[in-house]
């Protein structure tokens, strides 16, 4: 395996958390510059498996981050459990526990990434999320 590579697709996950937590939690200037540095670590084809089993490709995700940016003010993303599941040339599969601290609640799920790592630019490609019941 390449370490530098899982290196770089682990410290993904913390960066995409960061930026998602802003715009979720973040002022509307924040919000919005948050969006702009996420979007692009998405690739064109990204598709993801949300929490509820919708499978929704990289413009509903762009919605949705619109619809929801400052919209949870107070929440806080932990990330934890980061594991490197598979990886073949540039391509890094993980899994890892996303949780969300929000007005004394918390809500976690299982989460698993294909990111891509080619060239320094990281472009994920799929994400699969399954709700964890507390």
């Amino acid at each position: 395996m390449n370490k530098t590579y899982i290196q770089a697709a682990e410290r993904s996950v913390h960066d995409v958390h960061a930026l998602i937590q802003t715009i979720f939690a973040g002022e509307p200037g924040m919000a919005r510059a948050a969006m702009d540095q996420l979007m692009p670590m998405f690739a064109e084809s990204f598709s993801m498996v949300t929490t509820a089993g919708a499978v929704v490709q990289l413009p509903q995700v762009a919605a949705m981050f619109e619809q929801a940016a400052g919209g949870r003010p107070g929440l806080r993303i932990e990330i934890g459990e980061v594991a490197t599941v598979w990886q073949a040339a540039s391509s890094v599969a993980l899994r890892y526990q996303e949780t969300h601290h929000l007005n004394g609640s918390a809500t976690a799920r299982w989460a698993t990434a294909i990111v891509d790592c080619a060239d320094g630019a990281l472009r994920w490609h799929y994400l699969h999320e399954t709700a964890l019941s507390r």
